[in-house]
């Protein structure tokens, strides 16, 4: 850093100064020529304002937990997460989960939902993370088999969400959400 004092007696650092500052002149005069003085040919300022109101997004109340939810929860884990019965699968999962797999794609068993060969996917609790009108949301505990294919020895945790088909109070529930509970271990310091 040059103090003040050098600057006042080195010739050098005050003409670098002094073309620095005509180049930071220049470069702003430009910029006001190029926004100011020059037409815009875009018509992006001259649209006019919209008179339709906005649609505005609907506050889903807060509702009981629907026991239709969890029952298509619980066939949701029997069938896709052990992949067995996946038909019944594929007209029970909502587009937010299966996206645009057709049903020859999804009956071949690759599919987005994690597979785990869950011992407890009968009789496993569901704890609602929330329950609205049109969405809900439940933590469940798997245990994998003696020798689990796609599992590992530990229990996991898991969550699964419903949302109503076509966004409708009365729409049958569709699982769109399934996803574990897991977080990544933190590796410890050196000490």
């Amino acid at each position: 850093m040059v103090s003040f004092q050098e600057f006042k007696s080195s010739p050098r650092l005050q003409r670098r100064a002094f073309f620095i500052s005509l180049g930071v002149l220049a470069a702003g005069i430009v910029a006001i020529i190029v926004t100011v003085a020059l037409p815009s040919k875009s018509n992006a300022l001259d649209t006019p304002i919209s008179t339709v109101p906005a649609q505005m997004v609907k506050n889903d109340p807060a509702a009981r937990v629907d026991p239709e939810s969890v029952s298509i929860a619980r066939k949701f884990l029997e069938t896709a997460v052990v992949r067995k019965n996946l038909d019944w699968a594929y007209d029970n999962v909502h587009v937010d989960l299966k996206g645009r797999m057709s049903r020859q794609q999804w009956d071949r068993g690759d599919i987005p939902v994690i597979p785990f060969d869950a011992q407890n996917a009968s009789t496993t609790a569901f704890i609602p993370q929330f329950s609205l009108q049109r969405e809900v949301e439940f933590e469940v505990t798997l245990v994998p088999k003696p020798n689990a294919v796609f599992a590992g020895k530990k229990p996991l945790r898991f969550y699964i969400a419903l949302r109503r088909e076509h966004d409708k109070k009365d729409g049958r529930w569709l699982v769109s959400y399934f996803e574990p509970h897991w977080k990544p271990p933190v590796p410890l310091a050196n000490a």
